[in-house]
């Protein structure tokens, strides 16, 4: 399956058969580029743009700017924003989590949300909590700092995703062999994002969550990992991850990942917030 989000296009393998990208085997979901060459046994595809575009956004985007460890000046031009120590990752440090750090822009100011504890400017932020911050306050996990530098109107051209406050009034979740494909509107407009498998499984228990608790509830940590690992011995840093990467699918699609996908207070439970008279469906 290949598709078109807001970063461009991705391939995702749902098959069995022998897959190639450029020459190199694809086995996982990942991004495409113009000029990329798709190679199946009988069928050779290429990536093309097509004239047009998509149009910048306007001028006068607030942009904060993070000083990395090594001393290099990154801007954050979309919220949220991840920091750790995958390839994933907007800003990559090495040797931290995956995902560790996920700053968000918040009325004119920037907050970040830690998986793991983080010490910020002094203060220690324990995973799952929320934390705002401030120019020239550090972030420091395991010895390795990032600072935040500066933030205001700096730029123009963001990519910022939409800030929506609009609640979800449907959700529908539909399976595919390969995880699934989860449709959400808001304000009238429907959102499609493709999540693999465990992401689609962490969706669809809270959209679909055990007795007594209904969706759109805080659903507790034990539960989620109950229902998303099974037996396999996981803790809460794994869900974590997760939560980023789901969070990062909706945002690729323009829509408030943090907002739409909330922990509670000190972390413990999550919910997915949808209208109080949402339409909830798993197919």
């Amino acid at each position: 399956m290949i598709y078109l989000d807001s970063t461009g296009p991705r391939l995702v393998p749902l098959g069995s058969q022998v897959l190639r990208v450029n020459g190199s085997g694809a086995d996982a979901e990942l991004e495409l580029s113009e000029g990329d060459k798709i190679e199946l046994p009988e069928a050779t595809f290429e990536i093309t743009r097509q004239a047009g575009g998509r149009p910048d956004t306007a001028a006068g985007s607030a942009v904060w700017v993070l000083e990395g460890p090594a001393g290099g000046l990154f801007g954050m031009a979309h919220s949220p924003f991840l920091v750790g120590g995958s390839a994933e990752d907007d800003l990559h440090v090495a040797n931290w989590p995956e995902a560790a750090l996920c700053f968000r822009t918040v009325e004119g100011g920037l907050e970040v949300e830690a998986s793991v504890s983080v010490d910020v400017g002094g203060t220690v932020v324990g995973a799952g909590e929320s934390h705002r911050v401030r120019r020239g306050q550090t972030l420091s996990i395991g010895g390795s700092t990032v600072k935040v530098v500066t933030g205001g109107e700096l730029a123009s051209g963001s990519t910022a995703s939409l800030e929506r406050s609009d609640r979800v009034t449907k959700a529908r979740l539909e399976f595919l062999p390969r995880g699934g494909r989860l449709h959400l509107t808001l304000a009238g407009e429907i959102f499609s994002v493709y999540l693999t498998d465990r992401r689609c499984d962490l969706v669809a228990v809270l959209l679909q969550p055990p007795e007594p608790f209904t969706a759109g509830q805080a659903i507790e940590d034990a539960h989620v990992l109950s229902r998303v690992w099974g037996k396999k011995q996981v803790d809460r840093t794994h869900l974590n991850v997760l939560l980023h990467r789901v969070r990062k699918d909706l945002s690729r699609i323009g829509l408030d990942g943090p907002a739409l996908i909330q922990r509670s207070e000190g972390g413990g439970a999550t919910r997915f917030v949808l209208s109080s008279d949402a339409e909830v469906a798993l197919e």
